[in-house]
């Protein structure tokens, strides 16, 4: 009995725990987690919904209506009384018959719009995708950066120890050993900015995936070797990119729309048979057939026609305007690329190694007494501050290496013209900065 209400409780805590939580993600896979997203999102899984909508209107779009029955009773008298020769009890059908181009018109039409949405479908897709890693970019820039500051505070707390060695033998002012601590202070700082910006990112992400925004993600890093990734091709729009496939789409539709104009002229045939019994008489029976006069073509079928034709030339139109922007798009991400790549060159091989062997310098002869503190205090602040913009252009590099390919995929918009060198905004500026100013007061 023991062992039955264990299990019960056991499988009841199973089921309550959200679906979200049972999945384990990999955090330190970037492609794991853009995976995970587009499975969980649910703006994909609303628009396969519509997919089948649309699907199951192909199955109707041209098909006959349905038939009218009738029964009733003619020339009935006004008193009730029976005429044997007039009164008849009647029952009949009738039917609208289409004409097969317009059947064949709305169901292209209906299958042009099924495309429609897979075409849709195909782009949201990679915008979630792109929406996701720059999440998970943004954080694993945050992370890579704080790792490098609380590295940097080792140096900070030698100059805060180099100072306060000073002054105990009388060879410095108390304010310098201040002035130390004070600058041990601001690492504090920068690291409570660098975590205000991971809360930010994890946010996004986790909304992404799905997941509550108090979801512990655990630390990422940037691995240098992101900047060995490359952009394979030139900046080219592809001829079968879904968003001028859609635009090409909608050009075929309001073509099917100017058929059906058109056909107004030549309108549906309706014929209608019935059946009349007289007890006194013998049967008779009607079939009738019935169209629409198209008289009013100036008033009615002309301006529809003029309509869907402007419609059309408006979709036309538009197919260039799309190419022009995807290819506007395309080039801010590749134009970041390039950027990013020979910061990144210059940052590793000249700029940072330079201002550390700078504070190295600066150090070792403060400590020795023949060097002043202001200069130990600015090659630190540079040297943090290069080390901090290494990882803005690195995740500046691989983010515009997504937003590239996301946008050749079938991204509808490009996403790299709100970045800069310092983040995923263009109204961020570096945190170091600030705190070089400080310094220079």
């Amino acid at each position: 009995m023991q062992y039955r209400f264990s299990v019960a409780i056991a499988a009841t805590l199973l089921l309550s725990c959200p679906a979200s939580a049972q999945v384990a993600i990999d955090w330190h896979n970037a492609e794991a987690v853009a995976r995970e997203a587009l499975q969980r999102h649910p703006a994909l899984s609303a628009i396969g919904a519509r997919i089948d909508a649309a699907e199951e209107r192909t199955r109707a779009a041209g098909a006959y209506p349905n038939p009218m029955v009738m029964a009733g009773v003619q020339d009935q008298q006004i008193d009730l009384t029976r005429d044997e020769m007039m009164t008849m009890y009647m029952v009949g059908a009738s039917q609208t018959i289409p004409r097969k181009g317009r059947r064949d018109a709305l169901k292209h039409g209906a299958q042009l719009d099924v495309e429609q949405l897979r075409l849709q479908a195909r782009s949201l897709r990679e915008e979630i995708r792109r929406d996701a890693l720059f999440a998970y970019y943004d954080l694993a820039s945050a992370d890579s950066q704080a790792t490098a500051t609380e590295q940097l505070a080792a140096a900070v707390d030698a100059i805060v120890a180099a100072a306060r060695f000073r002054y105990e033998a009388g060879t410095t002012i108390q304010a310098e050993v201040i002035r130390a601590q004070l600058q041990r202070s601001n690492i504090e700082h920068q690291l409570l900015t660098i975590a205000g910006r991971r809360r930010i990112a994890a946010s996004r992400l986790s909304a992404q995936l799905g997941l509550p925004v108090t979801t512990e993600i655990p630390r990422i890093h940037l691995a240098h070797s992101t900047e060995r990734l490359e952009i394979a091709s030139a900046p080219v729009v592809p001829d079968d990119h879904p968003a001028l496939a859609a635009v090409r789409n909608e050009l075929e539709r309001r073509e099917q729309d100017i058929r059906l104009a058109r056909l107004i002229a030549k309108p549906d045939w309706n014929l209608e048979a019935s059946y009349g019994m007289r007890p006194e008489q013998k049967d008779m029976f009607s079939v009738t057939a019935r169209i629409e006069l198209p008289l009013r073509r100036k008033s009615v079928i002309e301006p529809q026609i003029r309509a869907a034709m402007a419609e059309r030339d408006a979709a036309a139109l538009r197919l260039e305007d799309v190419r022009r922007k995807l290819l506007a798009d395309l080039g801010v991400a590749y134009s970041q690329h390039a950027e990013a790549n020979k910061q990144l060159l210059l940052h590793e091989q000249v700029l940072v190694p330079q201002s550390k062997l700078a504070f190295d310098s600066s150090l070792a002869a403060y400590q020795s007494g023949r060097d002043n503190f202001e200069s130990v205090l600015a090659t630190e602040m540079e040297w943090l501050r290069l080390e901090v913009d290494y990882y803005d252009f690195l995740a500046l590099h691989i983010k515009a290496i997504t937003d590239f390919e996301a946008l050749q995929r079938g991204a509808r918009g490009g996403a790299s013209a709100g970045m800069n060198a310092y983040g995923a905004s263009p109204s961020a500026t570096p945190a170091s900065s600030s705190m070089s100013g400080e310094v220079m007061r």
